[in-house]
This record gives structure tokens, C-alpha cells and sequence, in this order.
């Protein structure tokens, strides 16, 4: 807020404003309006506040294709920066759009943890660590508020897995819950959040958008003065939400606030008071954002804004900075373009790359990413060979074939019907997509909750003959036909898995025998009773060719170097579903092993936004993980292939040399639906500390393409009663041949603990030969552990203060009595 009395003259024209509201209108504000947006209320000169989800770019509020955002690297990426500063730029690229676009607030960063590589949605999250989420997750907050757009993390809080994930709760005790899980939130809060979106889950039994305790601390605790979301149809009551703090019901219409909420009100079960404080951080958020009359936009430095062309380079700076070396051999990277004469690029990801995992939120860039094959090609002199060496066998998007409506219009034809309409369409349009998904509207048709049908109509010229697999599935009975026809027939899901199998998108699929440039229509119809979303899916997959591994085996054995890019694809890591275990398909390991076998100077390039098992690591020359990177990929990779950038990245995960390794590998929901949490700490590098065991890549660990020494550490300390700060200094030594960036990493171990933990990071920049002192500071949480009677105190005993380049390199120990 930007009134000229300073905060305080903000509040009180706020509750003015409130004060001209009546009771019954202030409940209606407790709700969405739509899927997006808030309820305006004219007579105060409220406008709607346009809120939209985030974490990988600016998802179009109807899941329609034609609405176009940059696409950002994944969470995992911008956590393999160890740069708030490049987190940062990011945000504040996605904010400035945002604002172009007329968005008032993104709900991102993703704040949850990477507890066990496994989870569907381990691509939106930033790291396995607390401090480094928390710290990178605040970057990413002060990024987007800069703009004066509101940043929402999410989701509070431990909805770390997937299954069941609207109706698991996290069995986690009070130590580890403030300790680990809320860590990053409270990072976030002490930086500004001006909103928080909660979880789909419990917390020991008790929903989190339900509970009075965990809402306490966010607002009471830490003086968090924003508002809190309901993650979307989370809700399933009107009064325990309502009594424990949560603010605003998403999406709308309102199902269990609004008029409900005025109806408790009325019945004496819901205070007048704690609307009222509801309605006040709705009005607060809507001062920040510009959305009240006498409240211009909170916004950062004029001529911060970020124009496309800036943001390219942003995302281009930000894929090359996440980019993690884990190996080079030779060392075999950089590429030396003089003596690379044939350069084979192979894998299924080097013309296919991923650049997102499969979410509600997939984002379409404005203009067609530049794959790294063809990045590669325009950026080395000599000859370029690519196979992919694996044979695709899922369905792919049916848009993304040779397509036309009947009328020969580019794309799928859509008629949407309603049973109280007649038999004659109620829209009918033109696509690109063949992906299809609403939230409780469809644009021009009206509520999902009618009964009705979806037919999809695409006249499909194969490229090739033989054998393609087509199949479709929605939110009703799906069938799909061929020149009429049945080719695959899907029910309808059950009620309680709606949103489920919609977020798996989940299809049936049947054989068909086609003939090339013979078109053939095809036809999916999806019948509904009516539902809080509605969705359809089309995928079609082509006759394979034979041989693919054998022609990329040849390609290697015949080139100077090779660059294979394997990884996921959209359907691997997905909301609402949970991997089995971290390892590439099968087919991907035997085309890595098959080609480092023929060609010692294989560069394998892993395109996912997880940890990725790699037991094939040690049979190639160079290993760099890229993640999900953004639209700015295959430029970014180049570059640094070529060594006109440098793989910045160092892992924000842990690789074990097995998932057996993982204190969380086995474990299950009990009878109850109950995640034992507790039973597993800690996760990812502690518990390999704490058991000895190796990590294949441990966490923190990456190369750049010079080499480091880090000497002479020491430590000063500053106590005020049971708050202790403290300043790590070192000096850090460039030995190599060329300048590069390194991030010293300070870990504290307390008295009686057999795990250290992060607890400061801080990077340097330095030509060769250079040296420079560095400086890393501890907050007071480096030292304080959580006592359920006391709060938090420093435990007395020695700390010791491990000083190194990872997790597993920590060769400088220093120590405090305290």
C-alpha cells in the first residue's frame, strides 16, 4: 500500500473501506469469483484480483493453448543455481509479464521438499533442503513482488508427494515440522510474501486449510499479514477452514465460503470478526496490487521492468547457470570446436528435449523453442549427425501430427454441447492442442457442472503406414473412432477421481492400420453428467522404426565426440502421480552403455527435473544434468558445450548409488492414508551422513571448468541471549587455467547430532589464478533447534562449523561452545 501516511494511515483507510461493506457482502468476498479471479465489489471501487499459478511461467487461466507465457526452468534448475541473484532476474522476467498481462498475483515458488527424488511434482521444487529452498524461494518472491505483483508460495505445507495427495496427511513430530518443512516458508514470509496458498494435506490428521495451529504460526508467529488460498477445491467444510484462518476460497464460485460463510456467521458458529479480518488481507493484497481506488502498485526501481528480449537473455543466463558438470573426464568438456570435425548428437531428447513436467499448469511459449540439436548444429563448424537411438512408445499429442478440421483449417475442430441446449452445438472452435481442460467454466459454453458433451473432430494425413495407436480419455465416457470406426472406449472416471485421472491425463488406446498421406477422421466423443473440471486428451503414436539403436551406435563409433541427451518426457513426471524409482527408462541405459562402449568422449546430457539414478555414470566421459531448463535450452546448452559459458549449476539434490539408499525408499501410506514423516528423518544427504553411505552426486557437488581451493576458513560469533549469528570467512583460490564461479557451502552439526545440515552458502567469481575472501553469514536459525516447551533455543554444548564445496566436501572444521 502506498497511502501518504505510511502504513499505519494504510490500515486504517483499509478498514474504512471494509466499514461501507455489509456483513452478508463481506462474506462474499471469502470466495473466487472464477477460476481466477476474486469477487469485485464496485461499491468500494474494488476490481477483481487476477490471481494464476506460476512456478514454470504464467499458466493461461482458461488451459488454453492460445495464451502464451515464457517458460521458465524448472524448480530443480533455478535450485541447482545456488544464486538468489539469478532467481531473482528470473522472477521479476515472469512478474513483468505478468503485469503486461494483467495478472495481479502467481502462485509460486513451490516451497515443498524434494524429500525422496520420487515425487511427480519434484521438478516445481527447489531443493531436498530446507535453507537452500527457503533462501532461493524468498530470491524468487522478492523477484515477482518487485514488480508489484504478488508472489504466493506453496503449498503449506509437507505436500511433498503426489498419491493421495488430496487426502494423505504427513505424520511429521513438532522438531522436524518447524525444523525442516516450515523453514522455507518462514524464509519466504520474512521476505515479503504478500499471499500463501495451503496444501491439499493434512498435517497429523488435521487438513492443512483446516488447521488452527499451523495457520497460527504463519500469522501470529511470524506476523505474515497477506492472505491465505485454499489450493483449488481443497475445501470440504465451511467452518473449520473459516475458524483457522484460511482467507479465500479458490476457485469460484463459492462452494464452502461466501454465502455459507455469511450463514455460519448468522448462526453464531463463525465470528463476524474473523471475516472481517479475512476481508481486511483481501483489501491489503488489492492495495499492493493497484486493484483499490488510491493504491497505485507496489512496485520496485523505475525501469525495472523486464521487455522480451531481456527475458530471453535472462532464461538463456539462468538454463547455463543451473546446468550441473557431476563428471568430466579429459576432461572431455569444453568441446573443442577444431577438434570435433563430426559431432554425433543423439538421444531421444536431442530433437524431443523435456522442458516441463505434466501439470494443470502447462505453459506454451509465445515462439517455438530452439531444440538442442538444431542449437547445436548452428553453433559448431563441422558435421552434425543425430539419431534419437529409441523408438517412442506413448501416445503423443494428436495436434501434434498433420491435422486439420474438415474444413482444412490447421488444427482440431471442437463442439461443445450441453443437455439443456439442444442437439446443436453451443461453440464450436478451432484448436491447435488436442489437450483440452477447464476449471469450473468453459469460455462461451458456461459451467462445467452441466451435462453435456465434447466432440473432437481432426482429419489426421499419417506420414508413414502401418500400425498407430490413438487414444483418448476425459472427465465422462470417452470414445474415439476411425472413418467411424470404435477404435478405444473409455468410462467415465469414478467421482472421487476426477481431478486425478484428469492430471494423469490418462487414456485408452486401440490399433489402427493406416496408410501414408491417406487421411483418415478421426472422431473422440466425451459425454459428462457434469463435474467441477472438465477435460479431454487425444494422443496418437506412429509406426517406429526399426534399428534405432544400432543407427545411433554406428553414429558414435564414426564421431570425434558425442553429446547424448536422454531424460523424461511430459508424461514422466506428473501431478497426482508418484515415480516408482529414479532411473531412466531401461531403453535409455542400454542406448548410454551401448554408445560409451563404441566412443570414449560421450557427453550425457540428462534432461529431467529430478534426480536421475546413474549407474551408467562411470561408463562415460562427462555427465551434466540440465533439468527442465526453460525455453531457453538448446542456446543455453550449446554455449556451454562450446565453453562460451560455464555449466554453473551444483546440485540442489542428492544421487545416491541406489534408492534403497534413501531413508524414504519403501515407504508407504498406511491403512489411514498416514505418511510417517517422522519415521524417516532426516531425508536426502543427512541420512547419508548419518549412515556412511556414499552418494553418487552428492548434494551441493558440481564442476565447473577450472578447479578451487578453499583455505584458511575462520569464524567470528555474536550472542544476544538465545539469538547467535555468526560470519564464516575463507579464502577461496581460482587454481585453474580459466575464470569461473564457485559457492563455498558452511554446514553446522549441534551437540549430540549425527547429521550436519546447510546452513549458509555464498558464491565467487574469479579469473584464473585469482583469489578473493569470502564471507558467509548464519542466521540465528544455524544454531537454534526447536524445544515444543521453549521454542527456540541453542542447545549448549559444541557446534561444529563444517566449511567446504559440498555436502560431501567438508574438509575445514571449525567449532563454537555456546
Amino acid at each position: 500500500m502506498t497511502p501518504s501516511g505510511g502504513a499505519a494511515a494504510g490500515e486504517d483507510v483499509l478498514r474504512a473501506v471494509l466499514a461501507q461493506l455489509e456483513p452478508g457482502r463481506r462474506a462474499e468476498l471469502t470466495a473466487g469469483e472464477t477460476g481466477w479471479s476474486t469477487v469485485p465489489a464496485p461499491e468500494v471501487g474494488l476490481r477483481p484480483v487476477v490471481l494464476v499459478d506460476g512456478p514454470l511461467g504464467l499458466v493461461s487461466p482458461t488451459f488454453d493453448e492460445r495464451d502464451t507465457s515464457l517458460l521458465l526452468p524448472c524448480g530443480t534448475a533455478l535450485g541447482a543455481t545456488w544464486d538468489p541473484e539469478v532467481v531473482r532476474a528470473v522472477a521479476a522476467a515472469e512478474a513483468s509479464e505478468a503485469r503486461r498481462r494483467g495478472f495481479d498475483g502467481v502462485y509460486a515458488p513451490n516451497l515443498n521438499l524434494a524429500r525422496t527424488g520420487l515425487s511427480g511434482r519434484t521438478f516445481e521444487m527447489l531443493s531436498e533442503d530446507p535453507q537452500l529452498a527457503g533462501v532461493l524461494g524468498a530470491a524468487f518472491v522478492q523477484g515477482v513482488q518487485g514488480q508489484g505483483v504478488a508472489s504466493f508460495p506453496k503449498h503449506l505445507v509437507c505436500n511433498d508427494t503426489e498419491t493421495e495427495r488430496q487426502r494423505m496427511s504427513a505424520t511429521v513430530d513438532p522438531v522436524t515440522l518447524r525444523e525442516v518443512y516450515l523453514r522455507p516458508f518462514e524464509l519466504a514470509v520474512r521476505a515479503g510474501a504478500w499471499g500463501v496458498m495451503t496444501a491439499y494435506n493434512g498435517i497429523n490428521g488435521v487438513p492443512c486449510a483446516e488447521d488452527a495451529e499451523l495457520l497460527g504460526v504463519l500469522k501470529d508467529e511470524w506476523g505474515f499479514d497477506g492472505l491465505t488460498v485454499s489450493d483449488y477445491f481443497a475445501l470440504k467444510q465451511t467452518i473449520a477452514p473459516a475458524l483457522a484462518g484460511l482467507d479465500l476460497e479458490m476457485p469460484g464460485p463459492a462452494i464452502h465460503l461466501g454465502a455459507r460463510l455469511a450463514a455460519a456467521v448468522a448462526a453464531g458458529q463463525v465470528p463476524q470478526e474473523r471475516v472481517d479480518d479475512a476481508v481486511l488481507r483481501l483489501l491489503r493484497l488489492a492495495g499492493r496490487v493497484g486493484a483499490l481506488p488510491g493504491h497505485d502498485r507496489v512496485v520496485g526501481a523505475p525501469g525495472e521492468q523486464v521487455d522480451r528480449e531481456q527475458a530471453a537473455d535472462v532464461l538463456a543466463a539462468a538454463a547455463a547457470a543451473a546446468f550441473t558438470l557431476v563428471r568430466n573426464e579429459g576432461p572431455v568438456l569444453p568441446l573443442d570446436g577444431a577438434g570435433t570435425a563430426r559431432l554425433a548428437v543423439l538421444g531421444p531428447n536431442a530433437d524431443r528435449p523435456c522442458y516441463q513436467g505434466a501439470t494443470f499448469g502447462r505453459i506454451r511459449p509465445d515462439r517455438p523453442p530452439v531444440v538442442p540439436l538444431d542449437a547445436l548444429r548452428a553453433r559448431f563448424a563441422g558435421e552434425v549427425v543425430h539419431e534419437p537411438g529409441i523408438a517412442l512408445t506413448r501416445p503423443e499429442p494428436l495436434g501434434a501430427f498433420a491435422v486439420t478440421a474438415p474444413d482444412g483449417t490447421p488444427g482440431v475442430l471442437l463442439e461443445h454441447r450441453v443437455a439443456d441446449a439442444g442437439a446443436e452445438p453451443v461453440l464450436t472452435e478451432v484448436r491447435g492442442d488436442s489437450s483440452f481442460i477447464w476449471f469450473g467454466t468453459v469460455p462461451g459454453v458456461g459451467p462445467t457442472t452441466r451435462p453435456g458433451s465434447l466432440r473432437l473432430t481432426a482429419v489426421l494425413t499419417p506420414t508413414v503406414s502401418g500400425v498407430h495407436l490413438l487414444g483418448a480419455g476425459g472427465s465422462g465416457d470417452t470414445t474415439l473412432t476411425v472413418d467411424g470406426r470404435p477404435v478405444a472406449d473409455r468410462p467415465a472416471p469414478a467421482p472421487q477421481d476426477v481431478m486425478g485421472q484428469v492430471a494423469r491425463a490418462e487414456m485408452t488406446a486401440g490399433e489402427v492400420e493406416l496408410t501414408a498421406g491417406v487421411p483418415v477422421t478421426v472422431v473422440v466423443e466425451m459425454r459428462s453428467a457434469g463435474s467441477r473440471v472438465q477435460a479431454l486428451t487425444v494422443g496418437c503414436l506412429a509406426p517406429q522404426p526399426a534399428g534405432a539403436l544400432a543407427r545411433a551406435v554406428g553414429a558414435a563409433a564414426g564421431a570425434d565426440a558425442v553429446v547424448l541427451v536422454v531424460g523424461d518426457v511430459l508424461e514422466t513426471s506428473r501431478e497426482s502421480r508418484d515415480l516408482e524409482d529414479s532411473a531412466l527408462p531401461a531403453a535409455q541405459e542400454e542406448l548410454i552403455r551401448a554408445v560409451a562402449a563404441v566412443n570414449p568422449r560421450t557427453v550425457v546430457v540428462v534432461n529431467a527435473g529430478r534426480p536421475v539414478h546413474a549407474p551408467w555414470a562411470e561408463e562415460v566421459a562427462a555427465v551434466l544434468f540440465a533439468w527442465f531448463p526453460g525455453e531457453e535450452f538448446g542456446p543455453a546448452l550449446a554455449g556451454v558445450l562450446a565453453g562460451d559459458r560455464e555449466p554453473g549449476g551444483r546440485m540442489p539434490v542428492t544421487v545416491p548409488l541406489q534408492d534403497a539408499d534413501r531413508s524414504t525408499w519403501g515407504e508407504q501410506l498406511d491403512a489411514d492414508l498416514a505418511l510417517d514423516y517422522t519415521a524417516t528423518e532426516p531425508v536426502g544427504y543427512r541420512h547419508l551422513q548419518r549412515t556412511g553411505r556414499p552418494a553418487r552426486f552428492p548434494f551441493g557437488s558440481g564442476e565447473g571448468y577450472t578447479s578451487w581451493e578453499v583455505r584458511e576458513p575462520g569464524l567470528t560469533v555474536d550472542r544476544d541471549g538465545p539469538v547467535v549469528r555468526a560470519e564464516v570467512g575463507v579464502t577461496v583460490v581460482n587454481t585453474g587455467a580459466r575464470a569461473g564461479r564457485d559457492v563455498v557451502q558452511v554446514y553446522v552439526q549441534g551437540p549430540g547430532e549425527d547429521s550436519a545440515r546447510l546452513a549458509g552458502f555464498a558464491a565467487v567469481r574469479l579469473g584464473a589464478g585469482e583469489s578473493a575472501r569470502v564471507a558467509v553469514t548464519l542466521d540465528e536459525r544455524s544454531f537454534q533447534r526447536w524445544d515444543v516447551g521453549a521454542g527456540w533455543v541453542v542447545p549448549g554444548g559444541r557446534h561444529a562449523v563444517r566449511v567446504g564445496r559440498s555436502s560431501a566436501d567438508l574438509p575445514h572444521e571449525l567449532a563454537v561452545d555456546l
